[in-house]
């Protein structure tokens, strides 16, 4: 087992930032479950991620009652997302599994051992108010009366010919 790895499955994201705007590209998690946390501090402890006197100590960041941790991005993180979700429906509230690799580094910004994503699933997307709305209009229409649209069919799965709508 790689111990430099960490995967974390069903993670509920709290903020995004995939365009570099200064402070890098990451995607910050709910840590606030003790499975997820103890994963966390169990993997930074084990790597001594981090430098100087912060190394091999999470840094986990309390905000309105819920544990986060920032996990940082590179340009070789890869993104995939189950039934045609990709990085553009990660936001607060979407649901991922990732994996992470502790590494050593030495450049002109020091020497430590650092992390980034190497890996991300996006499994449910970022609730918005579109979906409320959608909900609403809807209402109390039976099942069979929705058309679904072209974009909820999945590649590769069989399609009832009685919702195609012509």
């Amino acid at each position: 087992m790689d111990t430099t790895k960490i995967t974390l499955r069903n993670a509920q994201v709290i903020f995004v930032s995939l365009k570099d705007e200064g402070f890098g590209r990451s995607i910050t998690i709910d840590a606030t479950g003790k499975e997820t946390k103890d994963a966390i501090t169990k993997w930074v402890v084990d790597n001594n991620i981090g430098k100087n006197d912060k190394a091999g100590k999470p840094n986990f960041k309390d905000y309105e009652g819920k544990q986060q941790y920032q996990f940082k991005m590179n340009d070789n993180t890869r993104f995939a997302g189950l039934n045609g979700l990709s990085e553009k429906d990660l936001g607060f509230g979407s649901q991922i599994s990732l994996t992470a690799n502790a590494f050593e580094y030495n450049n002109k910004f020091g020497q430590g051992i650092g992390s980034s994503l190497s890996a991300v699933v996006v499994e449910r997307r970022s609730p918005t108010s579109s979906d409320a709305d959608l909900e609403e209009l809807l209402g109390d229409a039976p099942k069979e009366d929705v058309i679904p649209q072209a974009d909820s069919i999945v590649e590769g799965e069989p399609v009832d010919l009685s919702e195609i709508p012509y």
